[in-house]
C-alpha cells in the first residue's frame, strides 16, 4: 500500500525531498518521485525471494562484499561445479546465480566455510520429513538445484533448521541471498554507492532543464535532434526500456544495452542513457538501433520495407571519396579512417539504388 508522506528523507537516494511515496512494505520506504518506480519495479522482481533470506546483520557490508566476490571467483573457473550464469537471467526471466550440481554444492559451503561438521554421523540420522520440509523452502524461494547426495541434503537441512549454530545458518542464509538477488536490485545494493548513483541522476536531470524531467513513471528526454524519449523501469532485463514518442501517439522502443551495465551502479547506468538520449545526434553515431530514430530511413518503402543496396564495392567507393594515391601519414590515415568509419554509421541510410545509377 502506498502514501503520500509531505516531506523527509527518501529510502533510496537520501535526499530531503517532499511529497515522498511510502511503501508500507519492506518496512516502511519513503521515496521520491525520482526513485519510487525504480525501486518499486526492483521491489516487485524479488518478491519471490521471501524476507527471511537476507544478509547476516552482524556482516559488514565489505564482508558481503568478500563473500560475492568468492562465489564470481567459483563461477569464473573451469572445473569448480558447475555454476548459473548471468545471461540465464535472460533466458529463465528471473535471477539466479547458485550452484547447478552438488560438486558446486560442496565448493560453495567449502567457500562459506560451512563444509565440516563435528559429527558426521549426525547427517545418517536426520528424519527425511524434515529434510524434504527444509530444501522444500530453498526450492519455493528459488534455488534452482537442490543436491542429490543423501548427506550433502542432511547438511543443509541442519544449516536452515540452526541445528549447527545460528552463526552458520545466518552466514548460509546470506550466501542464498547473494545468489538470488544481485547487487543491482535495491534488496541487494550497496546502500551508499545506490543513493550517490540516484543523486547523480536527479543532478544530471535538473542539470539539462526543460529537456530533461522526471513525469509519472518514467524519466523524459528531449533529444538534440527533436526527438522526445521516455526511459522506464521493467520487470525484467536490462531494467529498463527506452522508447521514442511518436506523433501517431505511439512509441516505438529502442533496444539500447550499454556494454558492461552488469559491472555499473544501477542509477550510473540510467545517467548514461540520460546523457546519450540528450545528445542523441552524436550518440546515433555509435548507437545503430538509435541511428533510424534519429537520421530516418530513406530506403524505407511505403509498405515500410527496406530495399538493400548490395554492391558493396560501390558502398565503399562513397565511404571512401576521392583518395589520392600517396600514403599519407599515421596521423592523417586514422582521420580519414575516422571519416569512414563515421559516414557508415551515419549516411549508409542515404545510399541507394538511385544514386548507384547515377555515376
Amino acid at each position: 500500500m502506498n502514501m503520500a508522506v509531505q516531506n523527509g528523507v527518501c529510502s533510496s537516494c537520501d535526499y530531503t525531498s517532499v511529497n515522498l511515496k511510502q511503501v508500507r512494505r519492506w518496512g516502511g520506504l519513503e521515496l521520491c518521485s525520482c526513485c519510487n518506480y525504480w525501486v518499486r519495479m526492483s521491489l516487485r522482481r524479488t518478491k519471490r525471494v521471501p524476507a527471511w533470506i537476507r544478509p547476516d546483520p552482524d556482516m559488514s557490508g565489505d564482508e558481503v562484499t568478500e563473500m560475492r566476490e568468492k562465489f564470481l571467483q567459483l563461477r569464473g573457473t573451469h572445473g569448480r561445479g558447475r555454476w548459473a550464469e548471468r545471461r540465464m537471467i535472460f533466458e529463465m526471466g528471473f535471477a539466479y546465480l547458485g550452484p547447478l550440481n552438488d560438486n558446486a554444492w560442496e565448493l560453495a559451503l567449502s567457500a562459506l566455510g560451512l563444509r565440516e561438521i563435528s559429527n558426521g554421523d549426525v547427517l545418517a540420522n536426520v528424519p527425511s520429513e524434515i529434510i524434504e520440509e527444509e530444501l522444500t523452502k530453498l526450492e519455493r524461494s528459488g534455488i534452482i538445484h537442490l543436491p542429490s547426495n543423501p548427506f550433502l541434503r542432511a547438511h543443509l537441512a541442519l544449516l536452515l533448521r540452526g541445528d549447527l549454530g545460528l552463526t552458520k545458518k545466518r552466514r548460509f542464509v546470506t550466501g542464498l541471498f547473494l545468489w538470488l538477488i544481485g547487487d543491482d536490485e535495491f534488496r541487494g545494493r550497496d546502500e551508499d554507492a545506490w543513493a550517490k548513483s540516484f543523486q547523480f541522476l536527479q543532478e544530471v536531470v535538473n542539470d539539462l532543464g526543460d529537456r530533461a524531467d522526471f513525469v509519472d513513471n518514467y524519466i523524459r528526454v528531449i533529444g538534440s535532434s527533436g526527438n522526445a524519449y521516455r526511459i522506464r523501469p521493467r520487470p525484467h532485463s536490462p531494467h529498463y526500456i527506452v522508447s521514442r514518442e511518436g506523433e501517431d501517439g505511439k512509441n516505438p522502443t529502442i533496444c539500447i544495452d550499454p556494454i558492461n551495465a552488469h559491472t555499473v551502479v544501477f542509477g550510473d547506468i540510467l545517467v548514461n542513457l540520460v546523457l546519450a538520449l540528450y545528445d542523441d545526434q552524436i550518440s546515433a553515431r555509435h548507437i545503430d538501433t538509435l541511428a533510424r530514430h534519429v537520421f530516418g530511413d530513406p530506403r524505407a518503402g511505403h509498405l515500410g520495407r527496406q530495399r538493400r543496396n548490395v554492391n558493396i564495392e560501390h558502398l565503399w567507393r562513397r565511404a571512401l571519396g576521392t583518395m589520392p594515391d600517396d600514403q599519407p601519414g599515421p596521423q592523417e590515415a586514422f582521420q580519414r579512417w575516422r571519416r569512414v568509419i563515421d559516414r557508415f554509421q551515419t549516411n549508409l541510410a542515404d545510399w541507394n539504388e538511385e544514386e548507384e545509377e547515377e555515376e
